[in-house]
C-alpha cells in the first residue's frame, strides 16, 4: 500500500509531466507567458456521498501560453474521522483543462466591449477505481469585467463523454454542462483578499449544481513576506445531486439517496511562480 505522501508525489509527477508536454520549457519565453504551481491542504466538513469530514492535499498548476492556457488539478481525499463511512477512506481525482485561444493562435484581437476572447476547451479527468476517463469538449468565452472588480471571468459550455452519467455507465456523448470560474481581488485595512470560485451545472436527466466560492487571505504579505504566495482562507461547497445521484431517490440497496450537501471548510495554500 502506498502512503498518502507517496500517492500525492506520484500524482504530482504525473501532472507536471503532462504539463511539460504542452508547455515545452520555461526557457522558451516565446511560448510561455506565465506559469504557477500551487500546493494546498483543505479540511472539509458536512460532506455527502463521501466521508463527512475530509483532509485533502491538492496540487494545482496553471500556465498561460502563446496558443492558450492550461489548468491542472489533483486531489487526494482522506477520511478524517468519520467512523460511520463504509466506503474507501482514501480516493484520488485529477483533471487537465487545456484551452486553445482564437485571438492568440491567429494573432487577432476580437475583443469587443465586455467580450474578450473565444477558445476551444477540453476537460480530461480520471477518478480512482473508474476504468475510463471523462472527456468534455466545449467552447470557452472569456470576459473583461474590470468595472465589477473581476480579474478574470470565464464561461465554458461543454459536451460530456463521461465514465458515468446519472449514476450509470455512460454510453457516449450523453450530457452537457456550463462551467464558470472567476477571481475578484480586493484590499481592506487588515490586508489583501481575493474571492476565487467555480460554478458548474449539468443538463443531464439528473441535474447537478456545484458551487464552490473561496475567500483567500494573503497571509504571507501580512507576515511581511512577498505578496501572492502564502494564502489561507475559507470555502463553502453547496452541491445538488452530488455525483449525479438524485437526492431522495431510492438506491439499489433500498436506502434513500442523500446527495444534497452544504459542505464548508478551511485551507492553507502556497503558490510558486
Amino acid at each position: 500500500m502506498f502512503s498518502v505522501a507517496e500517492k500525492l508525489k506520484k500524482s504530482a509527477i504525473a501532472l507536471t509531466t503532462a504539463g511539460a508536454a504542452m508547455t515545452c520549457s520555461y526557457a522558451n519565453a516565446d511560448f510561455v507567458n506565465f506559469q504557477s504551481f500551487d500546493v494546498s491542504l483543505y479540511n472539509f466538513n458536512d460532506n455527502k456521498m463521501s466521508p463527512e469530514t475530509t483532509v485533502s492535499p491538492i496540487v494545482e498548476a496553471f500556465g498561460d501560453y502563446s496558443i492558450g492556457d492550461m489548468y491542472v488539478y489533483s486531489i487526494l481525499e482522506n477520511n478524517a474521522g468519520d467512523d460511520d463511512w463504509t466506503g474507501k477512506d482514501q480516493t484520488y481525482y485529477y483533471k487537465f483543462v487545456p484551452r486553445l485561444s482564437y485571438s492568440k493562435i491567429f494573432n487577432q484581437d476580437i475583443s469587443h466591449g465586455v467580450f474578450k476572447d473565444i477558445a476551444f476547451a477540453q476537460w480530461i479527468a480520471k477518478t480512482q477505481d473508474v476504468d475510463s476517463v471523462d472527456y468534455y469538449a466545449g467552447i470557452a468565452l472569456d470576459w473583461n469585467l474590470p468595472v465589477n472588480g473581476f480579474s478574470w471571468f470565464r464561461t465554458i459550455f461543454y459536451r460530456e463523454n463521461s465514465a458515468y452519467s446519472d449514476g450509470v455507465v455512460s454510453e457516449g456523448w450523453d450530457g452537457s454542462r456550463i462551467h464558470i470560474d472567476y477571481g475578484i481581488p480586493f484590499s481592506t485595512s487588515i490586508g489583501d483578499f481575493r474571492i476565487v470560485g467555480t460554478f458548474d451545472h449539468t443538463f443531464n436527466d439528473v441535474r447537478v449544481t456545484d458551487f464552490k466560492p473561496e475567500l483567500h487571505y494573503d497571509l504571507g504579505k501580512a507576515l511581511g513576506n512577498d505578496a501572492g504566495h502564502l494564502w489561507t482562507g475559507l470555502v463553502i461547497n453547496p452541491i445538488r445531486n452530488k455525483y449525479g445521484a438524485k437526492d431522495g431517490a431510492v438506491g439499489w440497496t433500498g436506502g434513500v439517496t442523500d446527495s444534497n450537501q452544504e459542505a464548508w471548510g478551511a485551507f492553507i495554500r502556497y503558490s510558486f511562480w
